[in-house]
Protein backbone atom coordinates (compact mmCIF):
# COMPACT_ATOMS: atom_id res chain seq x y z
CA UNK A 1 0.00 0.00 0.00
CA UNK A 2 1.91 3.24 -1.50
CA UNK A 3 0.74 6.47 -0.84
CA UNK A 4 1.24 8.77 -3.86
CA UNK A 5 0.36 12.28 -4.16
CA UNK A 6 -1.85 13.48 -6.62
CA UNK A 7 -0.30 15.37 -9.57
CA UNK A 8 -2.59 14.57 -12.63
CA UNK A 9 -5.07 17.66 -11.69
CA UNK A 10 -5.09 20.71 -13.28
CA UNK A 11 -5.21 24.42 -11.32
CA UNK A 12 -8.64 25.53 -11.80
CA UNK A 13 -8.68 28.77 -13.54
CA UNK A 14 -10.65 32.25 -12.47
CA UNK A 15 -13.27 33.19 -15.20
CA UNK A 16 -12.41 36.25 -17.01
CA UNK A 17 -14.19 39.26 -16.39
CA UNK A 18 -15.37 41.67 -19.31
CA UNK A 19 -12.17 44.39 -18.87
CA UNK A 20 -15.27 47.47 -19.10
CA UNK A 21 -17.08 46.11 -15.98
CA UNK A 22 -14.38 45.59 -14.12
CA UNK A 23 -12.89 49.03 -14.17
CA UNK A 24 -16.88 50.44 -13.90
CA UNK A 25 -16.96 48.05 -10.77
CA UNK A 26 -13.36 49.41 -8.78
CA UNK A 27 -14.71 53.09 -9.83
CA UNK A 28 -17.44 52.12 -8.25
CA UNK A 29 -15.70 50.76 -5.36
CA UNK A 30 -12.99 53.71 -5.28
CA UNK A 31 -16.26 56.00 -5.55
CA UNK A 32 -18.12 54.77 -1.87
CA UNK A 33 -14.17 54.04 -0.19
CA UNK A 34 -12.32 57.30 -0.37
CA UNK A 35 -15.52 59.30 0.85
CA UNK A 36 -16.63 56.92 3.75
CA UNK A 37 -12.53 57.07 4.59
CA UNK A 38 -12.40 61.00 4.34
CA UNK A 39 -15.84 61.20 6.72
CA UNK A 40 -14.04 58.64 9.17
CA UNK A 41 -11.09 60.34 9.28
CA UNK A 42 -13.05 63.59 10.16
CA UNK A 43 -15.04 62.10 12.96
CA UNK A 44 -12.40 59.82 14.42
CA UNK A 45 -8.84 60.23 13.03
CA UNK A 46 -7.78 56.88 13.92
CA UNK A 47 -11.01 55.01 12.95
CA UNK A 48 -10.65 56.74 9.81
CA UNK A 49 -7.20 54.96 9.54
CA UNK A 50 -7.78 51.87 10.07
CA UNK A 51 -11.22 52.00 7.57
CA UNK A 52 -9.41 53.27 4.73
CA UNK A 53 -6.25 50.52 5.45
CA UNK A 54 -8.95 47.92 5.22
CA UNK A 55 -10.41 49.51 2.20
CA UNK A 56 -7.44 49.77 0.78
CA UNK A 57 -6.78 46.14 1.44
CA UNK A 58 -9.89 45.27 -0.14
CA UNK A 59 -8.84 46.87 -3.36
CA UNK A 60 -6.51 44.69 -3.49
CA UNK A 61 -8.37 41.58 -3.57
CA UNK A 62 -11.68 43.46 -5.42
CA UNK A 63 -10.89 41.68 -8.82
CA UNK A 64 -10.43 38.53 -7.43
CA UNK A 65 -13.77 39.01 -5.72
CA UNK A 66 -15.80 40.09 -8.51
CA UNK A 67 -14.40 37.06 -10.71
CA UNK A 68 -16.19 34.26 -8.01
CA UNK A 69 -11.82 33.06 -7.72
CA UNK A 70 -11.26 31.51 -4.26
CA UNK A 71 -9.43 33.91 -1.79
CA UNK A 72 -5.96 32.67 -0.78
CA UNK A 73 -4.36 33.12 1.90
CA UNK A 74 -1.48 35.19 2.08
CA UNK A 75 1.35 32.64 2.92
CA UNK A 76 0.24 30.54 0.57
CA UNK A 77 2.20 31.79 -2.60
CA UNK A 78 5.54 31.63 -0.63
CA UNK A 79 4.63 28.34 1.11
CA UNK A 80 6.53 25.50 -0.60
CA UNK A 81 4.64 23.27 -3.20
CA UNK A 82 6.29 20.35 -2.26
CA UNK A 83 4.40 17.37 -0.33
CA UNK A 84 5.31 16.41 2.93
CA UNK A 85 7.98 14.41 3.86
CA UNK A 86 5.51 11.74 5.10
CA UNK A 87 3.69 12.13 1.63
CA UNK A 88 6.70 11.80 -0.40
CA UNK A 89 7.74 8.45 -1.96
CA UNK A 90 11.34 7.60 -0.96
CA UNK A 91 12.05 5.15 -3.69
CA UNK A 92 11.55 2.25 -1.62
CA UNK A 93 7.97 0.21 -2.09
CA UNK A 94 8.91 -2.02 0.59
CA UNK A 95 9.14 1.07 3.13
CA UNK A 96 6.81 3.30 1.42
CA UNK A 97 4.34 0.19 2.69
CA UNK A 98 5.84 0.00 5.77
CA UNK A 99 5.74 4.19 6.62
CA UNK A 100 1.83 4.05 5.57
CA UNK A 101 1.03 1.27 8.11
CA UNK A 102 3.04 2.43 10.56
CA UNK A 103 1.32 5.97 10.55
CA UNK A 104 -2.02 4.07 9.97
CA UNK A 105 -1.35 2.38 12.97
CA UNK A 106 -0.20 5.09 14.71
CA UNK A 107 -3.31 7.32 14.03
CA UNK A 108 -5.44 4.18 15.45
CA UNK A 109 -3.48 4.29 18.89
CA UNK A 110 -3.92 7.86 18.90
CA UNK A 111 -7.47 7.61 19.02
CA UNK A 112 -7.52 4.74 21.38
CA UNK A 113 -5.73 6.82 23.86
CA UNK A 114 -8.12 10.00 23.25
CA UNK A 115 -11.20 7.85 23.94
CA UNK A 116 -9.36 6.29 26.97
CA UNK A 117 -8.64 10.07 28.18
CA UNK A 118 -11.97 11.22 27.47
CA UNK A 119 -13.23 8.17 30.00
CA UNK A 120 -10.76 8.95 32.32
CA UNK A 121 -11.62 12.50 32.62
CA UNK A 122 -15.50 11.57 32.89
CA UNK A 123 -14.55 9.29 35.75
CA UNK A 124 -12.80 11.76 37.27
CA UNK A 125 -15.61 14.42 37.18
CA UNK A 126 -17.94 11.32 38.22
CA UNK A 127 -15.48 10.78 41.40
CA UNK A 128 -15.27 14.59 42.14
CA UNK A 129 -19.30 14.70 41.78
CA UNK A 130 -19.91 12.06 43.58
CA UNK A 131 -17.64 13.59 46.58
CA UNK A 132 -19.15 16.77 46.77
CA UNK A 133 -22.74 15.55 47.40
CA UNK A 134 -21.22 12.91 49.90
CA UNK A 135 -19.47 16.19 52.12
CA UNK A 136 -22.78 18.35 50.76
CA UNK A 137 -25.06 15.48 52.49
CA UNK A 138 -22.82 15.14 55.53
CA UNK A 139 -22.94 18.73 55.74
CA UNK A 140 -26.43 19.12 56.17
CA UNK A 141 -26.68 16.00 58.46
CA UNK A 142 -24.57 17.96 60.77
CA UNK A 143 -26.29 21.38 60.67
CA UNK A 144 -29.80 19.39 60.86
CA UNK A 145 -29.91 16.71 63.66
CA UNK A 146 -32.96 14.23 63.34
CA UNK A 147 -34.76 14.99 66.19
CA UNK A 148 -35.39 12.65 68.75
CA UNK A 149 -38.61 10.82 68.29
CA UNK A 150 -40.06 9.95 72.32
CA UNK A 151 -40.76 6.07 72.62
CA UNK A 152 -43.66 4.53 72.36
CA UNK A 153 -44.62 2.41 75.32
Amino acid sequence: MTHTPDTSAAPATAPRMNGFVLIVTMGMYAGFAIPVSIIAMDQSFYVGIVLAAFLAWQWGNLPRMLMGAPAQMPWSSIAPQTPSPAERPSGNASFDAYRAELLDRLEHEQERFDGFLDRLRAAKDQGEFDQFMDDRAETVRQANPAPILPARA
